[in-house]
Order: C-alpha cells, then structure tokens, then sequence
C-alpha cells in the first residue's frame, strides 16, 4: 500500500515538474516577438532591426509632429496714388491773338508790342485801318516789321490787322539790366530798349544787300513819324538823339560812342 502511495506522490511530483517546464517554454517562446517589436532591441547579427533604423523609418517620419510651418506677414498694400499733372501754363489775359481786333471794344488805344523773325519771310504784317471796307484806302498805316517792334493803336483808328501775338506796352515791366551795346534787327524805344548814341552798321555794297534805318518821333507807322531813314551801303553810322522816340533798323547795329 505504501509502494502504491510512493509511486503516486512520485507521478505527480513528475507531473507537476513536467508541467512546470512546458509553461516556462511556453512563456519564453511568447517573449521572443515582444522583444523583436520594442524600440530596446539591440542590432544582431542576425539582422535584427537597430533602433537608429526604427527611427529614421518611414513608419516613425509620418507620425513624427509636424514643425511649424513660416508665418508669412501679411501687410497692407498701399492704395496707388494719383500723379499730379503737371500745372497748365497760365494764358496772358493780356495778349492779343492774331486776327482783327476792334479799337475801343476788343482791344483799346496804346502801343503794342510784338516779336517776329530777322527777315522778311518771318515778317508779321500788321495794319492800323480807319474802317473794315478792305479797301486800299482804309489802311492808315502798314508794316512788315521784323525782330521786336511797336505799333501804336490811336483813338481814331477803327480796328487793328495783326498776323502775330501782341501785347499791350503797359503790361510790360521796365528793363532793369544795361542797356545793350549790340542790338539785332527791329525797333527799339530810345532810353528805354537803348540808350542814345552813335551806332556803326556794316552793309552790302549795293542797293539789293542795303541796310534800312530810321529814326522815329513815334510808332504809329504813318510817314509823318519819320525823323531821319536811309538804305545804307558799306559801313554806316547813325547818330540817335535822346529827343528821338525809336530806331528802327534792318541790321545788327553796335553802339560805338555818345
């Protein structure tokens, strides 16, 4: 009986010894894939993955969080300015434009003052006219004046013809610089555009390159106005008085003395 009790005890303990065992190789066989799987795995030979490698996988850059992206500074854009025009040149409530004026209503009595070329192509033609029949007869005097010149406008007069701007001689201030010792074709007021004097000119040698002078007691443009005129040849001389109104001159003129 106690052989059997012995053989029992014995079969049991190898029961339990053996069950023991398997359960241990149970668990350490579960423990094989826990270990591949944790980031603590270390490289094998063989092949077993490093954790520099689960790292920089693939799998761990997605989940990785994202850095913050730039922040761009919106700011306000400026509204686009108007550029100023440039300012309008002021038209000269003064000037007379070319045309027929009317004496008394559009334009009144005065000496005008006009500017044209050096020679007779770029003349200005101006008459003073008694009345606006056209006739030859209606001209009380006429020009084709050349640089800077006068025309005085009287009360008689009906209207006045211009072909160039003019304006009025009390619109004008006085010159404040020297007066000039050299003067260019056209009329000049004597002690206000030049001084009296003697003036030197140089001429052709014939009448067709002749150099038209005259002195004047007015710019009216009438005969009457005429102190002293010549077509001067060669070199020529012009005595001015300071009693003389005008000069009028087709020519450069230089002032050589009193």
């Amino acid at each position: 009986m106690n052989s059997i009790r012995n053989f029992w005890k014995s079969s049991l303990v190898g029961k339990v010894v053996i069950g023991g065992v398997g359960l241990l190789v149970l668990c350490c066989l579960c423990s094989i894939p826990i270990a591949i799987m944790s980031p603590s795995t270390q490289t094998t030979e063989g092949g077993n993955t490093s954790v520099a490698e689960v790292e920089a996988s693939p799998i761990n850059a997605l989940t990785e969080k994202p850095t913050d992206a730039p922040t761009i500074a919106l700011t306000d854009t400026p509204e686009p300015t108007e550029t100023p025009l440039p300012p309008t040149a002021t038209e000269d409530p003064n000037l007379i434009k070319p045309g027929t004026h009317l004496v008394g209503v559009d334009i009144q009595p005065g000496i005008y003052r006009g500017d044209a070329g050096d020679d007779l192509l770029n003349s200005c033609y101006w008459a003073r006219l008694k009345d606006l029949s056209g006739s030859f007869d209606a001209l009380l005097a006429n020009d084709n004046s050349i640089g800077q010149f006068y025309i005085e406008v009287r009360g008689g007069d009906q209207a006045l013809e211009t072909h160039c701007e003019l304006v009025p001689l009390a619109s004008l201030p006085a010159s404040t610089s020297e007066f000039p010792q050299v003067i260019k074709p056209g009329t000049y007021l004597v002690n206000r555009d030049i001084q009296p004097g003697t003036y030197r000119g140089e001429a052709g040698t014939d009448i067709s390159a002749s150099c038209y002078w005259a002195r004047l007691s007015n710019v009216s443009g009438e005969f009457d106005a005429l102190l002293a005129n010549d077509n001067a040849i060669g070199q020529f001389f012009i005595q001015v008085a300071g009693s003389d109104f005008a000069l009028s001159t087709a020519c450069e003129l230089e002032r050589v003395g009193d």
